[in-house]
């Protein structure tokens, strides 16, 4: 297919967007609808020559863009801010048919995009001065240049500008891969960019993990930006070291959510429970551990299978829904091994059935373990999915203690009603973000990684804007 230029949107046929022009291929593969298990629409696969094209565009459009003024960047972002905002209806309708989420929900990742843009836009770029009698020192920063973002398939939106805002906003330019699971509103919202900005600044490309390794070699890409797994994310790290990338990545968690004994037990039960099955657990920041003070541990575990009975579990066209399917195939079959591994060794399913049943989508019950070992794989590992175990606990130090026994360290939440000693619980969380009578709601107001293999580095919030610079110091002599 010959390059066309972009202009009205067709939200039935899907581009990589290259130099500002879309782009076809003889290859293309679909997505899969995951309340259905149908194909989805024709995508691209960009071949090696069209990643290519793509960072050498960028390249090209890079010195006009980190010299265009930062207020004119500003208003270019808020421009298309304003123009994406006239799309969230169809936006909505493609993020349901390609994550399956409830409509409610996909709303709320739709509306995220304006918000994340919006709030970028009304940050500086930080600079520091030091003056003595000798010299003046300025420290500045300066934007790296062409940048990759590879985004996962559990948050294919808000992810996507979640990197393409501070990276455009600093004065680079970007090649935005999407997730070969959910490609269609990555692929489309870079689509509608190009009525804003000039060719080169955002781009995308679709394809595979093949792709995604040539970004991560290519010579003239100065920064990854990946969200996924560990696993994934050390390959990113191995490849970028042959050419010093900056790196940012955001990894997988483990979080583990401590409830004090002092709780409101019916008010908190049910939020506890948003917080493990959000996005039908598909969260990378979601509670996947829930240790319950012993004394109220019956009570508060009662409360939690009451909402979880509660909870509507369907496709997007159902309306009322809360959860969806468990995205693609691939994580269906990982997250139903727990159950199978829960079922063989015989513990205790406070709700939930120890077997999803068939259904034509990749559905399942959000479902609660009571009790399983420390050992346990559900304990020990992340499962993405609906299912989560619960522990007892009657020493402040060992809880914290068991909640840090873990090679990751993304999130955690502490539930109390007195919030000073909450919060010093939370001081004691081996995480990059504790949330203290809350379930975990990252926010781009603040910067958002992991400590320990949950990842390396952060974005977002006004620190977050540093991981797409580099620190440039004047040291001015006096005469």
């Amino acid at each position: 297919m010959s390059p066309s230029k972009v202009s009205s949107l067709d939200f039935d046929k899907f581009y990589n967007i290259i130099d500002g022009e879309q782009r076809g291929s003889k290859n293309i593969h679909h997505g899969v609808n995951p309340s259905t298990g149908e194909d989805l629409w024709e995508v691209p696969i960009a071949t090696e020559q069209d990643c290519n094209d793509a960072v050498a565009a960028a390249k090209k459009a890079f010195p006009a863009w980190r010299d265009t003024p930062i207020a004119k960047r500003k208003e270019l972002l808020m421009k298309f801010a304003e123009l994406f905002g006239q799309h969230t209806a169809e936006f909505t309708q493609l993020l349901c048919k390609e994550s399956g989420k409830p409509q409610k929900i996909a709303g709320i990742e739709v509306g995220g995009v304006v918000g994340f843009i919006q709030y970028h836009c009304a940050l500086d770029i930080p600079e520091e001065k030091f003056e003595d009698d000798e010299k003046i020192v300025y420290t500045e920063y300066t934007p790296l240049g062409v940048c990759g973002g590879i985004i996962p398939w559990n948050f294919p939106l808000i992810l996507s500008i979640g990197k393409i805002a501070p990276a455009l906003l600093t004065g680079n330019t970007i090649v935005v891969k999407p997730s070969p699971f959910t490609p269609y509103t990555g692929l489309k919202l870079v689509e509608l960019a190009q009525q804003i900005f000039p060719p080169g600044v955002v781009q995308a490309v679709g394809g595979n993990n093949e792709l995604g390794a040539q970004l991560t070699l290519h010579p003239d890409v100065a920064k990854i930006s990946f969200t996924g797994s560990i696993a994934t994310g050390k390959k990113v790290m191995e490849a970028s070291a042959k050419t010093l990338k900056r790196v940012t990545l955001e990894l997988g968690g483990n979080d583990a959510s401590i409830i004090l004994p002092d709780v409101d037990i019916k008010k908190v039960a049910p939020e506890v429970v948003m917080g493990a099955f959000q996005n039908s657990g598909q969260v990378c920041v979601a509670t996947k551990r829930i240790y319950i003070h012993e004394s109220i541990y019956q009570e508060f575990l009662q409360e939690m299978v009451n909402f979880t009975k509660s909870i509507k579990v369907g496709p997007p066209e159902d309306g009322d829904n809360l959860l969806g399917p468990v995205q693609n195939a691939m994580q269906y079959e990982k997250v139903k091994g727990f159950f199978a591994d829960s079922k063989a060794k015989g513990y205790k399913f406070a709700v939930g059935e120890p077997e999803p049943q068939p259904t034509k989508g990749f559905f399942i019950q959000p479902t609660i373990i009571d009790n399983p070992p420390n050992d346990s794989r559900i304990v020990a590992e992340e499962p993405f999915g609906p299912i989560v175990p619960t522990q007892p606990w009657s020493d402040l130090d060992e809880v914290i203690a068991r909640a840090n026994d873990t090679n990751t360290g993304l999130g955690g939440c502490v539930w109390g009603k007195d919030v000073e000693k909450a919060m010093a619980v939370a001081r004691r969380i081996e995480a990059g973000s504790v949330f203290v009578n809350s379930w975990e709601k990252p926010t781009p107001q603040a910067v958002f990684g992991g400590h320990k293999e949950s990842g390396i580095g952060g974005e977002w919030g006004k620190t977050g804007l540093l991981a797409f610079m580099n620190a440039r110091v004047i040291h001015c002599y006096k005469n």
